[in-house]
């Protein structure tokens, strides 16, 4: 895969609020390589809140339950610790409709917020549905140069423990020296939905302009990529409940500044091959429903974002 950074929420050509009683994917933050970025609980639930910006995706992902002669290994960079190699894990069982996420946070220094990486595969072995279900999650054509879904396993998100973040659930205190939490961790959710690391992401680019249906329905026109070709270009504008504001993915966020997914950024999932079917819920209802699962919790900037992908997949940004 390839490698990326970011923030992000909004609506995709959606008039309705809607709280889904049921969400088909979901997402599983797990805390087992934490070393205590994330040991307020207020810290987690905001996490989960940028998750909540995805339930309104109603794709079908394969469990990926490893059984008898099934056996399979990913390896990423450390989210606690990003300067110590890899780490692996080995035969990980993630739920049907879920993708699973590592978090931690790692110093990082100054002009990277986040780093973002869907996994270098190591080996893949099992039975036919085994094998497809890991590198695919059940999604048709979903690998290769003509590729027109995506579906993976999940990742691992490392934030930058030297960042003067800013932790509050809405902007209302949110000014020009603190980056804001929520932005980023949404950004960088994005990157593992596809952003930059799924073939169908980049099937769609010529001469750095993209040319997916729903993002020219969106945009009006191919829309510019940059960073790479991972995000939208620098200045990319589109709107949020119909209020102009630059793309949550494009390669930069500055201080002080909360931005959410635009109509733009959600029209780029469904070309990735999400099914976007309803707006995320609001703030002060992001909880009520949500089905978010934490596990095994132990013990001006831009925003950046890292997606490995190799075998398969290995990205970072």
């Amino acid at each position: 895969m390839r490698q990326h950074t970011y923030r992000w929420m909004s609506g995709l050509a959606m008039a309705c609020l809607l709280v889904p009683q049921v969400r088909a994917v979901s997402i599983q933050f797990d805390y087992t390589y934490d070393t205590g970025f994330f040991a307020d609980a207020e810290r987690r639930a905001l996490l989960e809140q940028a998750g909540s910006y995805y339930l309104g995706f109603s794709d079908t992902l394969s469990a990926i339950t490893p059984q008898s002669g099934d056996g399979w290994s990913v390896w990423f960079n450390n989210p606690s610790n990003l300067g110590s190699g890899l780490v692996r894990q080995q035969n990980l069982s993630v739920a049907a409709d879920t993708l699973t996420v590592f978090v931690g946070g790692s110093a990082m220094g100054s002009g990277v917020l986040g780093y973002a990486m869907s996994g270098l595969l190591d080996s893949v072995t099992g039975s036919g549905a085994f094998v497809d279900a890991v590198y695919t999650r059940g999604q048709a054509n979903a690998t290769g140069v003509s590729a027109t879904d995506y579906g993976w396993w999940g990742g691992a998100i490392s934030f930058n423990s030297d960042a003067n973040w800013y932790w509050g659930e809405t902007a209302d205190g949110l000014d020009g020296a603190h980056n804001d939490f929520l932005t980023t961790a949404i950004h960088e959710l994005a990157h593992l939905f596809g952003y930059g690391s799924a073939d169908s992401w980049f099937n769609q680019i010529e001469d750095g302009l993209f040319t997916g249906e729903a993002s020219v329905a969106s945009y009006g026109t191919w829309v510019p990529v940059g960073g790479g070709g991972a995000h939208w270009a620098e200045g990319v504008m589109s709107t949020v409940d119909g209020m102009v504001q630059e793309t949550l993915m494009d390669p930069s966020t500055p201080a002080g500044v909360r931005q959410l997914l635009t109509d733009l950024d959600y029209a780029g999932l469904q070309d990735i091959g999400w099914e976007v079917s309803a707006v995320p819920v609001p703030p002060a209802l992001w909880l009520f429903g949500s089905g978010l699962a934490a596990l095994a919790w132990p013990g001006a900037s831009r925003r950046r974002t890292a997606v490995e992908r190799a075998s398969k997949r290995q990205v970072a940004l």
